[in-house]
């Protein structure tokens, strides 16, 4: 008993003591920082060598906004978690609409589409480290996927890391399409609950955090809930002025399966 009290305490201390490390990188600038907290998380990754995946202990962070989702139903058990990387796009009026027109008018959200990476052996011994990689994941580009798997099989020892994909069907539902990890799972989703993110300090070059949401299930196989969590950057601008007629924006988020 003692020997398991003194592991579970030596997890937390870890724990925060890579929030503060990053915390610190914060106050460098944008590109300095950026590169810093890579070579962190890079050398935490390297330090991980997880053999038992199973997401039993991992703890959804639902208590990091000042309004707090709802807890997933008590009948649901977790199945993923991962990481999903990509766009959240959007529409505006056409190009020839007139200036003052664009100003008065806000983009409208026509979905999302993004790639998602299994981060249930993350989420299983760290979650603090979990935390830190959307905000690092939104200014890889779209075309790093394979620098975005090796990053995270470093953790994992695997290679096989990209195990579905979101995105919206005809309907203009959310769909989790998660077949590539071998398994039959998928949902299409209705919203249920919003919050806001918890706000950070976009540099010139970001965006805003899009929200954290829970969804219920519409359509599916083997899953009820998902939960998109620790969300980095995907907001639009304010109004419409300077934006083409459809435009995305980048964004990485957490998502949590249950069922």
């Amino acid at each position: 008993m003692d020997y398991r009290q003194d592991v579970e305490k030596f997890l937390i201390y870890e724990e925060y003591l890579i929030a503060a490390t990053v915390d610190a990188y914060s106050a460098l600038p944008h590109p300095l920082a950026y590169a810093a907290s890579f070579s962190h998380i890079s050398r935490e990754l390297d330090l991980i060598n997880l053999g038992n995946c199973s997401v039993a202990n991992a703890s959804l962070p639902l208590s990091d906004t000042k309004a707090k989702l709802p807890n997933p139903s008590i009948n649901l058990a977790l199945k993923y978690v991962v990481l999903g990387r990509g766009t959240q796009n959007y529409s505006c009026p056409a190009l020839n609409a007139s200036s003052d027109l664009k100003a008065t008018i806000k983009p409208i959200a026509t979905g999302a589409a993004a790639t998602l990476f299994d981060a249930s052996c993350l989420a299983s011994r760290s979650g603090a480290l979990l935390h830190q990689l959307p905000a690092m994941l939104s200014n890889v580009p779209l075309g790093s996927i394979s620098f975005i798997a090796a990053l995270l099989g470093q953790g994992t020892k695997s290679t096989d890391l990209i195990i579905g994909q979101h995105y919206f069907n005809a309907g203009g539902d959310p769909v989790f399409d998660l077949s590539l990890s071998g398994s039959d799972s998928w949902i299409v989703a209705k919203k249920d609950a919003a919050v806001s993110a918890p706000v950070t300090e976009p540099s010139d070059n970001q965006s805003g955090n899009v929200p954290w949401l829970k969804l219920g299930h519409k359509d599916g196989c083997n899953i009820q809930e998902v939960y998109r969590v620790v969300t980095s950057q995907g907001d639009p601008p304010s109004m419409c002025t300077g934006q083409n007629e459809t435009f995305q924006v980048a964004y990485a988020a957490e998502y949590w399966f249950y069922g």
